[in-house]
């Protein structure tokens, strides 16, 4: 065996290993942002909709610009099993038995924490299903998401893009520790 072999045999299992990664597109489930009103204040009435349009730009992005299957959680389970606020992201577990039942390979339970109507964040446990592990946490701050409709606009979709590129780090780490991977979604916002 010459001194090459190692080097080549190494070589090749990373060629494999980038290979398979590749062709991969493992399938994740979104669960709905929540709301962790972190203020006294009450909410502008237009801040559930643009929650609600961050999730759907996540969720976008995820798709066109990551690769990732999405995968729906049948809404009436998820409604059923959710008891109150913030228990998904207190109990990832739960979560990750949604997402099995949709044969989703990870799920991400992200909250807006609000602060006030100018500082909030976009936070999110990165969750393996098959062993319900928590892997990461992530976040990604929203200033002025309250302030005006197209801040608003322009902070979902940025938004959207620092979070898909955030947990698209995370499971690619988890999913390959061995090797290094490279990024899946760009880091640019739009």
């Amino acid at each position: 065996m010459s001194s090459r072999s190692p080097v080549l045999i190494a070589f090749l299992g990373v060629l494999c290993a980038s290979e398979a990664y590749s062709q991969s597109a493992p399938r994740v489930a979104v669960l709905s942002i929540e709301l962790n009103n972190l203020h006294k204040t009450t909410p502008d009435t237009s801040l559930a909709g643009r929650v609600q349009a961050l999730g759907a730009a996540l969720s976008a992005r995820m798709v066109s610009a990551c690769g990732y299957q999405i995968i729906a959680v049948d809404s009436v389970a998820q409604a059923q099993a959710h008891l109150g606020v913030g228990y998904f992201y207190d109990h990832p577990d739960v979560a990750a038995g949604l997402a099995a039942a949709a044969e989703a390979d990870w799920v991400v339970v992200p909250r807006l924490n609000r602060a006030s109507a100018w500082a909030a964040d976009l936070q999110a446990h990165v969750v393996r299903v098959r062993d319900s592990s928590l892997v990461s946490n992530r976040i990604v701050e929203l200033k002025g998401l309250e302030l005006g409709p197209e801040l608003a606009t322009r902070l979902e979709l940025r938004g959207a893009a620092w979070m898909a590129d955030q947990l698209s780090q995370a499971i690619e780490h988890a999913s390959h520790p061995w090797i290094r991977v490279l990024r899946r979604c760009p880091p640019d916002a739009q």
